[in-house]
């Protein structure tokens, strides 16, 4: 401890005490001393004591004078810091009350300022997006420097010095006096016109994040000392609970508003599991009310559907985990049991010990029944009102189960529209679905009991109908069927008949699941589309084979690929005048194994629908164009060779490049090789075809027409594509000359062609008659039996040179 504070502590009456006696003590003998005359010093004892009572009085009267004042500032600093006392206590009990923050900033305000030498108050509020300090509630004479926005920019004008440090250290900050701080140097004339001299920030939290500043300023300096800072401090710190109660007073409100408008059940338990609250939507799907259900437990909801074990193994992963969920039945209040999705979950306090339970359901019967009607409005075909297919196959299989566990017989039948298609061509698409839609009602109308319908495809539909003991009586169901499409179908002003092709079997006799008794019936039904019968055709073992024929036919094309059985025959082709060769037509054979020869209108459909006729194409291609190069070495005048094209082919291939391959390979000259495409394929897709003929046109091949005058030709688009020639069909030839429509068709296309500059040859010409007639229609070309049939290669170079010796010796 210091001398100077030893000596402050001496109460001044000890100096007072110790400076008299030592006057007394000294005064006298000093005077004896000093002075010899007895008068004298009588004279000046006498003025000693007058001096030694002027002088304490006045020590008296400047002590008693500053105790006085000293009392007078503690007074004051006494009622200064009850009224900061106070403030605390209101602005406490503003935050535990407010439902608002202003209310509570208008307290802390209204009890600050209240307090003699503050001129300003005020809570400020962060806006980190404007970087600016925003006033949300202020008092004071010097109010209004807080009427716009503060900068948070320590450079700004409009920047708060003290503000900004607090919020930047987290902690209050003191400015006692601003004369005496650089920081204030650009507010300092502002704050001198307010009358402003000291300054001090205490920053606002709110769950932990500085939010906002307390400021506060005084007109006196050094205003803020430790004790009021601390009080101030506990304002601050009331502000910011208050800030922190009404964010977590928003939340709970807004968790009770969601709680009570959830689509969920809610329930909270005590740790017993007796329930203390639930929400409006547990009503609702319980159908129990509030206050029946409060006090009671969970266990008043069970359905009984789950064992007890069910219920262990629930509370021992609630406990260990802290939350159980999953699907369980439970019981509403009129008995009937439902399914429910249930989530529980464990509530602890800071201890981690369990409070509450919250579990929170939802009712799964209403989506079960949601789920069930999507999945019969999606099984039913929207046209015709039947099952789709995938879900007709679906519920046959246990259809047929269950007619076999009956010991029952059932008809599976599949229906087939005769014209539909072409319907639709005709009519249009609308039309042909307002039928489809009306097939669908005639069906349903049968009201068939034990059935099913659905529709297997566009224009096919597929019944069961179970419950039936005989073979009798499975047709005459399915004649039944057929007898609802007896009347007319009626679309606007068109009275249309539409007749089924209808395949029976019979289950199990016919096959003994799904698969099978569809594909027998489906092959029953082909068989009376083939026939063209409007009627019913019972399956019968046979018709499997057709079925199954053109399949192992495609299985021994394969291997007659790899096993060389194909081979090709060549047809001449010849000048109609003199009967000199002029060229050939390469058709294709197929010797099989066991079968023996099978005919190209057998096999080549087999070919195009499995994309075998690719691979076998592309051989014939390259294959005829290496005869006729042998063929033509050593000729004056070459022979061209045909080689026909199917649409397949000419769809999936690139035959310019094809063609230019072979040609390379095959050293035949380009205007030796003709390519055969059916007027079908050229009419198809029109502007393709035109210019893939084009591309080919460009390597300098010839193009024909084959079977022209056999489909539907737009005038306007044939004389615009390449071709050389027209293959006039023999269908035409065969009536000749007896024929008035064969002649008037066969001449109309030569003379078509000659206008078109085209060539023609005719096919299938069998006599002298024939080949005379078209000679003088003016076609140039033939070919057919009355000049020679197809045959081998070597066959036909051995009938080449008899032709060559021929034409020679007649020359």
């Amino acid at each position: 401890m210091s001398l100077r504070t030893l000596l402050q502590r001496i109460p001044p009456s000890l100096y007072y005490v110790l400076i008299a006696a030592a006057w007394i003590a000294f005064s006298d003998r000093l005077l004896q001393t000093l002075i010899s005359s007895p008068t004298l010093i009588a004279t000046l004892q006498t003025f000693k004591g007058w001096f030694f009572v002027l002088l304490t009085g006045a020590a008296l009267h400047w002590l008693i004078h500053r105790s006085r004042a000293s009392n007078r500032l503690a007074h004051h600093r006494i009622q200064a810091l009850a009224g900061f006392y106070q403030a605390v206590s209101k602005v406490g009990d503003a935050a535990m009350r407010a439902e608002h923050s202003e209310p509570l900033y208008q307290a802390v305000c209204e009890a600050v300022v209240s307090n003699p030498g503050i001129r300003v108050t005020a809570v400020t509020r962060i806006d980190p997006d404007k970087k600016l300090l925003h006033s949300c509630y202020s008092l004071g004479e010097a109010a209004d420097i807080y009427a716009e926005p503060l900068s948070m920019d320590p450079a700004s004008a409009r920047a708060a010095p003290v503000s900004l440090r607090a919020i930047q250290s987290g902690r209050p900050f003191i400015c006692n006096d601003i004369d005496k701080d650089y920081a204030f140097a650009l507010q300092r004339e502002l704050y001198r016109d307010h009358q402003l001299n000291a300054f001090a920030a205490f920053p606002l939290f709110e769950e932990g994040r500085i939010v906002g500043t307390l400021t506060v300023a005084s007109q006196h300096v050094g205003y803020f000392d430790a004790e009021l800072v601390e009080v101030i401090t506990r304002l601050a710190d009331a502000v910011s609970f208050g800030l922190g109660h009404l964010r977590r007073l928003r939340r709970l409100r807004l968790m009770d508003r969601l709680i009570e408008r959830a689509n969920d059940g809610v329930i909270v338990t005590d740790p017993t599991g007796v329930i203390r609250a639930v929400n409006p939507r547990f009503c609702e799907i319980t159908g129990y009310t509030v206050d029946e259900i409060l006090g009671q437990t969970p266990r008043v909801l069970q359905s009984g559907r789950q064992s007890a074990q069910f219920y262990r193994d629930m509370w021992q992963r609630l406990t260990q985990q802290g939350h159980w969920r999953g699907e369980i039945w439970n019981r509403r209040r009129n008995g009937e049991i439902y399914p429910e999705w249930l989530t529980i979950s464990s509530v602890k306090n800071e201890r981690g010990e369990t409070e509450n339970y919250l579990a929170v359901f939802s009712d799964l019967s209403e989506r079960i029944e949601s789920e069930q009607r999507i999945r019969e409005l999606t099984a039913v075909d929207t046209l015709t009102g039947v099952l789709n297919a995938e879900v007709f196959r679906a519920r046959l299989a246990e259809f047929l189960r269950d007619t076999r566990q009956q010991k029952q017989r059932a008809l599976v039948a599949v229906l087939n529209l005769n014209r539909l298609r072409v319907i639709n061509q005709v009519y249009g698409r609308e039309k042909g679905d307002r039928i489809l839609s009306e097939i669908g009602e005639r069906l349903r109308s049968l009201q068939l009991s034990n059935s099913l319908m659905g529709r297997l495809g566009g224009d096919e539909f597929g019944i069961a109908v179970s419950g039936l003991h005989t073979l009798e009586d499975v047709m005459r169901i399915a004649r039944r069927i057929g007898g609802c499409f007896n009347a007319l179908f009626v679309v606007d002003a068109d009275t249309l008949l539409i007749r089924p092709s209808i395949g029976a079997a019979c289950f199990p006799e016919h096959g003994e699941d799904t698969v099978n008794i569809l594909a027998h019936a489906t092959a029953a039904m082909q068989r009376c589309k083939r026939e063209a019968l409007d009627t019913v055709r019972l399956y019968t073992p046979d018709l499997s084979h057709e079925v199954n024929a053109p399949f192992e036919l495609e299985q021994d094309l394969r291997r007659a690929i790899d096993n060389g059985e194909l081979w090709l025959s060549f047809q001449p082709q010849v000048d109609i005048r003199d009967g000199r060769p002029i060229g050939m037509e390469t058709l294709l054979r197929w010797n099989h194994p066991s079968l023996g020869p099978i005919s190209p209108a057998k096999f080549i459909p087999v070919a195009e629908e499995s994309g075998l006729i690719l691979p076998i194409g592309e051989w014939i291609l390259f294959e005829a164009c290496r005869q006729a190069a042998l063929w033509n070495q050593g000729r004056t005048q070459p022979l061209r060779v045909a080689v026909n094209v199917s649409a397949v082919q000419f769809q999936r291939q690139n035959w310019p490049r094809l063609v230019e391959k072979a040609l390379i390979a095959s050293g035949l000259e380009p205007t030796c090789l003709e390519l055969e495409v059916t007027e079908s394929v050229v009419m198809q897709h029109i502007d393709a075809v035109a210019m893939r003929l084009r591309a080919l046109k460009a390597l300098g091949v010839q193009l024909a027409i084959d079977d022209f005058g056999t489909g539907y030709s737009s005038l306007a688009y044939l004389k615009r594509l390449p071709i050389d020639r027209l293959k006039i069909d023999q269908s035409f030839v065969r009536g000749l000359p007896g024929d008035a429509g064969d002649t008037a068709i066969t001449r109309a296309i030569v003379g078509l062609a000659a206008s078109l500059g085209f060539q023609t040859i005719a096919e299938g010409v069998e006599t002298l008659e024939q080949a005379t007639v078209l000679s003088r229609m003016g076609c140039p070309e033939a070919q057919g039996w009355h000049y020679a049939k197809a045959m081998p290669a070597k066959d036909f170079s051995a009938w080449l040179e008899k032709q060559d010796q021929r034409i020679t010796t007649s020359n």
